[in-house]
């Protein structure tokens, strides 16, 4: 006996599964307006989220100018939303990942998909770490 089971396309929806912040994200000149001196894809900051055993987040950023520097954020705790995600650092909201319209400069056009948005500083610790970026 063969049973054959076809699968329609359906327009994706904003998951509430906690999973799907994991993953490396990139930018670019539109998304954050800090890289509008860099032309070469390659040294444009990057983004890794780990999800950790007790349920959180870690925040590594890469930036390959003035030299390789990574800076991580720890902790990240997320509350869901009907937009998306909201991002925590010891409570205080840090971020969103939520759909947002972005230009995308490789496509020559304008893309509505998730946008991850995190920015925090703390004077005392000299600690300023801000991302705009997608899903590579």
């Amino acid at each position: 006996m063969l049973i054959l089971t076809t699968f329609g396309c359906q327009k994706e929806e904003i998951s509430q599964d906690s999973r799907l912040l994991e993953g490396i994200y990139k930018t670019n000149a539109f998304l954050d307006p800090l890289c509008i001196a860099i032309t070469n894809d390659n040294q444009l900051p990057s983004l890794q989220i780990n999800k950790q055993k007790d349920g959180s987040y870690q925040l590594v950023k890469t930036n390959f100018i003035p030299q390789i520097s990574t800076s991580t954020l720890e902790g990240i705790t997320t509350e869901t939303t009907s937009k998306g995600f909201l991002l925590y650092y010891h409570q205080k909201q840090i971020g969103t990942y939520e759909d947002g319209k972005w230009y995308d400069d490789k496509k020559d056009k304008e893309v509505n998909s998730k946008v991850l948005r995190v920015s925090y500083s703390d004077q005392n610790q000299g600690v300023f770490f801000y991302y705009a970026g997608v899903k590579k």
